[in-house]
């Protein structure tokens, strides 16, 4: 088990992606050459502009890009000083004053809601809201371990997440691990068996028997953003980092270290790789994304950095390096139904039925076979799993999109 003393990296720049906020109209509310200090706003949605999205580190706005019909792709600051903002703590801790509180810091873009994978709408109530408190993703780090080490936070977070719903609230957790946290909150704990996929939120709502349609919403947030509200509520100030694994094949040494949120992979992994050619991923070789370009960055919801070395001339290639190989699932080929899709599916899901609606995009059908629990992790052992070489978590997006459309338009 990796010492809880986590060394810390530090980075020039830091970058919030666009992508990652699926249903998000951005408007920017800050431009290029901006100075600003670490919790300060620099975007909000554009129809609940009480969203913020706020800097993770103070410095200057160096690069806006934008992409069709001027939609944010990512925004990069580049980190200057140390500079951060306080936030005046609510008297009273209550639904209305904690939901400000969380809007007015940035925190409120870590929660999402199934279905769709959407920022929650701050006015809403959801049937449930679940504590992601297990990673079962490929080399992923152990989350009792960074939750012990800040148990203070967690326990302070967690209890002030119960007084934001009135809905019941789970905290989802590994059964071989060993947790340390007060939890003196009405936080209901629920223990779930590895492997993966036991540590997704879809199986988690499965497991709970949760109710999804476009009336019930289940929302959820990761244990490292209950560790931000508490340290939030105990400082006056976010935690604006993520402890992750630095691990696989390419790199010297695998442990825990502690970055910046948005953090340059290219600055975390300076002098920590071996020799050869390697890919630097943002996220677990299953659901991550290679760190190439203005995606040079870590993911908003990612908790681990993996490296791993490219094959030879002549070696066969991996399945991390196939999957993550734009001809390799750019190529057309037939879904041929086998016991190991099954196998690989999230719980409840019938696989071979739903990847062939989306594969010829049928909402209808999709929407039936459920759908609307899923967001695109869900389906990343499926996508490798499969014969086509077809990544399906985009296709998926599509069809969660398309019924979201018509829904609006009924």
């Amino acid at each position: 088990m990796p010492s809880p003393n986590f060394d810390t990296r530090s980075s020039r720049t830091s970058t919030l992606l666009g992508r990652e906020y699926p249903g998000t109209k951005f408007q920017i509310i800050t431009e290029e050459g901006a100075r600003i200090r670490a919790g300060e706003a620099v975007l909000c949605d554009r129809r609940r502009p009480e969203i913020l999205f706020t800097s993770p580190v103070s410095g200057m706005v160096s690069e806006i890009k934008r992409g069709q019909r001027r939609s944010l792709v990512s925004l990069k600051i580049s980190t200057e000083g140390n500079d951060q903002i306080s936030f005046e703590m609510p008297a009273k801790p209550d639904r209305d004053n904690m939901r400000g509180l969380m809007l007015e810091s940035g925190l409120w873009a870590s929660l999402r809601s199934r279905p769709f994978g959407h920022i929650p709408s701050p006015d809403g109530e959801p049937e449930a809201l679940l504590v992601t408190a297990i990673d079962t993703q490929p080399l992923a780090p152990s989350s009792a371990v960074i939750i012990n080490q800040y148990n203070q936070e967690f326990s302070l977070g967690l209890q002030q997440l119960c007084s934001l719903v009135d809905a019941p609230v789970y905290l989802c957790q590994s059964t071989q691990d060993s947790y340390n946290y007060d939890n003196s909150s009405r936080a209901m704990p629920v223990e779930f068996d590895k492997p993966h996929p036991a540590g997704l939120v879809s199986t988690h709502i499965h497991a709970l028997g949760l109710p999804i349609s476009m009336v019930n919403e289940v929302w959820h947030i990761g244990y490292q953003d209950v560790i931000s509200l508490g340290h939030l509520i105990k400082t006056g100030s976010a935690w604006h980092h993520r402890v992750v694994s630095l691990s696989g094949s390419a790199v010297r040494e695998s442990r825990l270290i502690t970055v910046p949120l948005g953090a340059s992979l290219e600055d975390i992994v300076a002098g920590e790789l071996v020799d050869g050619e390697s890919r630097v991923i943002s996220g677990s070789t299953l659901s991550g994304h290679s760190a190439v370009g203005y995606e040079d960055c870590l993911g908003r919801l990612h908790h681990q950095i993996t490296a791993m070395l490219e094959p030879q001339a002549g070696q066969p290639q991996s399945w991390f390096s196939l999957l993550f190989d734009s001809d390799y699932t750019g190529r057309s080929a037939p879904l041929i139904a086998t016991s190991d899709l099954d196998s690989v599916a999230p719980p409840g899901i019938l696989a071979v039925p739903l990847l062939r609606a989306l594969l010829i995009g049928d909402a209808e059908r999709a929407r039936e076979l459920g759908a609307l629990e899923l967001v695109e992790e869900d389906l990343a052992l499926l996508s490798y799993t499969c014969s086509s070489g077809t990544d399906y978590g985009p296709l998926l997006r599509d069809i969660l999109n398309k019924i979201l459309r018509e829904e609006l338009t009924l």
